[in-house]
């Protein structure tokens, strides 16, 4: 930068001295043509008058060597013509050897307009000439007797203009070393300014807006450097708010919670939090400028979205999401304005609140009271049934009576059980956490429940075995709710195992917990049945499970008894050939 400004100052110097010396030799060029010019015409006009006299004629010897005299005191070439061109004297050259001058243009002119001017070369004396010719008149003539033309050569001019081309040059000389020196130190002194403010420019794009410049003068320069410092400042100010609003903002995205998703005008993702990643495994910064259906593909949201920012009016609506999991999301959309402008929308924002497990809890009240209200009416309309046939007194017949007194008596004690399962549901939901527990051996707790269950299994015909470990460690729990799930466990899987099956009960320490598992040999239970099978009143074999007196809540309430004792329960199953159920409770 410092030799462009150098050579450009440079050369504005050079090109504003060759036009001020080219104008200057022009000036004094035509000033000294133009005082040549009047003195010749003058001379002309004197010799002119003198010869015009009765006195002298050109004709005569004296007047050849007056007129070299004029001549040489005037130091001009002066040449004497007729009226037709022909030279009668001229004070350089033999007359003689002269060609007539009617066609040279000062002559024409001196004839037509009574003075004649020219500058040109001439062949005569080989040099660059001016002319001036002025027409004679002899008195008591008429018209045109004689033109007198003097010369005088321009090398003075010539002489004067290398004068001045030569001052000139030196000048030049003296102000380009001037200039040189001078220009280098202003240049570098502009230069290591500009420098500095570069550098404070780059360091604030770095993001350093401590540093300021300091210029030691008082030009522009340093009112620039103050203007840059004092943008700086703003600038730190600005950025230092943005940075703790934008901390503030991104604290308060990362901590909601419920997923978030700001869309522009044109339903382009502009944001995203850390929820809205989790819910579609996704990334941000993918998505930044995509289109929301690349991310939710649904046409119904699509169209509320529409249909919000062209009414501007927030709507809220319901979208079950299959992909990556299918889910049921409830979406409030808010939209965007310009804080200038409140009427002008710029996109919105769609929070989202994950209604899945409500969905389902919702589905799973439904289908309770729905299963609740067929359980409950089937053994009331049977025993209605049979209390009015009784009642009517048509049965005279008492071992009629007695089975109709018998299947009451079976239907009461079947509404009862059901009855008492749906309470001790209710019972296990509602204490969760709060239930009363007490140290106790879980391996004694087992034998008891196995002794009890042994003369069930005799009945059935289906062998009872246990491989219970030694010295487990004593754990904190309650009592009956731990021999109430191992009691349902091991009564479904005596009654779905056919005569001659086995049943084995085994419990073990691994990992800080207690593994319990009870496998039979039972019917099995299909694949497409496994997920459910911890339902409320989720039957794989309705018919089967009703004949053998079962209410649909057992493995619920197991599942429910697991969860209290913070534990873990799964099914292993093959048709045809077994069931295993496997609880893990954590020992602390």
């Amino acid at each position: 930068m410092k030799r462009k400004i150098l050579l450009s100052f440079v050369a504005i110097l050079l090109v504003s001295v060759l036009i001020i010396g080219l104008l200057s030799i022009n000036l004094v060029k035509q000033s000294y043509t133009t005082e040549l010019e009047k003195r010749l015409v003058t001379n002309a006009n004197l010799i002119a008058a003198f010869i015009g006299t009765d006195d002298i004629r050109p004709e005569d010897p004296a007047f050849s060597k007056l007129a070299d005299e004029l001549a040489e005191q005037g130091q001009v070439r002066m040449t004497l013509m007729d009226h037709q061109g022909r030279v009668i004297y001229d004070s350089r050259a033999d007359r003689e050897l002269m060609e007539p001058h009617h066609q040279r243009p000062e002559m024409i002119s001196a004839l037509q307009d009574g003075i004649g001017k020219e500058i040109r070369y001439s062949d005569t004396t080989g040099q660059e000439m001016m002319y001036v010719a002025v027409p004679v008149s002899i008195s008591g003539n008429v018209g045109v007797a004689y033109v007198v033309r003097l010369a005088m050569d321009l090398q003075e001019i010539d002489a004067l203009t290398k004068h001045i081309v030569w001052y000139l040059t030196i000048s030049l000389a003296f102000g380009l070393l001037i200039a040189v020196v001078l220009g280098f130190r202003l240049i570098d002194r502009i230069i290591e300014n500009i420098r500095g403010i570069v550098n404070m420019t780059q360091r604030m794009a770095d993001g350093d807006y401590d540093k300021h410049i300091y210029l030691e003068s008082n030009d522009e320069m340093a009112e620039l450097a103050d203007h840059f410092n004092h943008m700086a400042d703003r600038l730190n100010e600005t950025i230092g708010k943005l940075s703790v609003s934008n901390a503030r903002f991104m604290a308060l995205l990362t901590s909601l919670k419920n997923p978030m998703i700001a869309l522009d005008q044109h339903k382009c993702i502009t944001l995203m939090n850390a929820a809205s990643e989790n819910l579609f495994n996704v990334k941000a910064a993918e998505l930044q400028g995509h289109h929301l259906l690349e991310l939710v593909r649904d046409t119904e949201l699509d169209d509320v979205i529409q249909e919000v920012l062209e009414n501007q009016s927030d709507q809220q609506v319901e979208v079950t999401l299959r992909e990556p999991a299918e889910k049921t999301l409830r979406m409030m959309t808010s939209l965007i304005r310009e804080p200038e402008d409140p009427l002008k929308v710029t996109g919105l924002v769609i929070l989202m609140d994950d209604v899945t497990e409500i969905r389902k809890l919702e589905k799973m009240r439904s289908d309770f009271v729905t299963n609740v209200t067929h359980e409950l009416k089937t053994p009331l309309t049977s025993i209605s049934g049979f209390v009015e046939t009784l009642k009517s007194g048509e049965i005279e017949d008492d071992e009629t009576r007695q089975r109709f007194l018998d299947i009451i008596e079976i239907e009461t004690e079947r509404l009862t059980r059901l009855i008492n399962d749906i309470l001790t549901l209710s019972e296990i939901e509602n204490i969760r956490g709060h239930e009363q527990k007490v140290p106790a051996a879980p391996g004694d707790l087992l034998e008891e429940v196995i002794s009890m269950m042994e003369t069930i299994s005799r009945h059935k015909e289906v062998a009872l075995h246990r491989e219970i470990a030694r010295n487990l460690s004593e754990m904190s729990l309650n009592e009956d709710r731990f021999k109430q799930m191992m009691i349902n466990l091991i009564d479904n899987a005596i009654k779905y195992t056919p005569e001659g099956g086995k049943v084995s009960v085994s419990a073990y320490e691994k990992y800080r917990s207690l593994v319990i598992r009870v496998k039979d040999t039972g019917i099995g239970i299909p694949d497409k049945d496994l997920h459910r099978l911890f339902e409320r009143f989720y039957r794989v074999d309705k018919a089967r499970s009703k004949k053998m007196g079962g209410t649909g809540l057992g493995l619920a309430i197991v599942k429910h008894i697991v969860l209290s004792m913070n534990g873990a329960i799964r099914v292993n199953s093959e048709v045809g050939k077994g069931t295993e159920f496997v609880i893990t409770l954590p020992l602390s």
